[in-house]
């Protein structure tokens, strides 16, 4: 009864995010304005809930595009890749490299602080376990596809450069056949810049 119940669980918040994406992909096609585009890096601070592991660092980077829907509210989807998973105990390491995929929505202060959040989904590279210098693929152990939801702040300033900080709460069990709930939890610190908006914030 219990494995029904979370399957179909599952399924309703996938469903749920469904919805959310595609009705935010419509608003922004209806109303938004020319989307800026960008590159962005930083540090990842993760681990898995219920695995009693230690946070691990690790590295994301990638590209989003920034597009204002009203000049308050802005739309910011992102392809990064992520390296997250947990450390353990004498020198063990689970490495879960990802590319994910979120959706944020954003409100825009006037001071260039933003506020954002919005869906995430996953999908698993591969999964690396390591003690010392011996390293195992256990990729098969772990489910393909991650859903999570990033909530954080952000600053944008004139020049096209900008901070982030948010942190990813894991909506799915990532381990395949485990009556334990196995989270994705990431703490995600990081730069990025928006190609040509310091000259369309002068124009203004």
């Amino acid at each position: 009864m219990r494995p029904f119940f979370c399957i179909t669980a599952v399924k309703f918040v996938m469903r749920k995010i469904s919805v959310f994406i595609l009705s935010m992909v419509a608003s922004t096609a209806l109303f938004a304005q020319q989307p800026k585009f960008g590159l962005k890096a930083g540090l990842n601070m993760a681990t898995l809930t219920n695995s009693g592991g230690d946070l691990k660092a690790g590295f994301h980077g990638g590209g989003l595009a920034h597009i204002h829907i009203t000049p308050a509210f802005s739309l910011q989807p992102e392809i990064v890749y992520s390296n997250q998973g947990s450390k353990g105990a004498s020198d063990s390491k689970l490495n879960l490299n990802y590319i994910n995929v979120p959706v944020l929505l954003q409100y825009n202060f006037d001071n260039g602080f933003r506020l954002q959040g919005g869906p995430q989904i996953g999908f698993l590279l591969n999964a690396k376990s390591k003690f010392g210098d011996i390293e195992t693929d256990v990729t098969d152990n772990y489910k393909s596809i991650d859903f999570s939801i990033p909530v954080g702040l952000s600053y944008l300033g004139y020049s096209g450069f900008g901070v982030d900080a948010r942190y990813n709460i894991g909506i799915t069990n990532v381990v395949e056949n485990s009556a334990t709930n196995y989270r994705n939890s990431v703490l995600q610190f990081g730069v990025f810049y928006l190609f040509d908006h310091h000259h369309k914030a002068k124009s203004k």
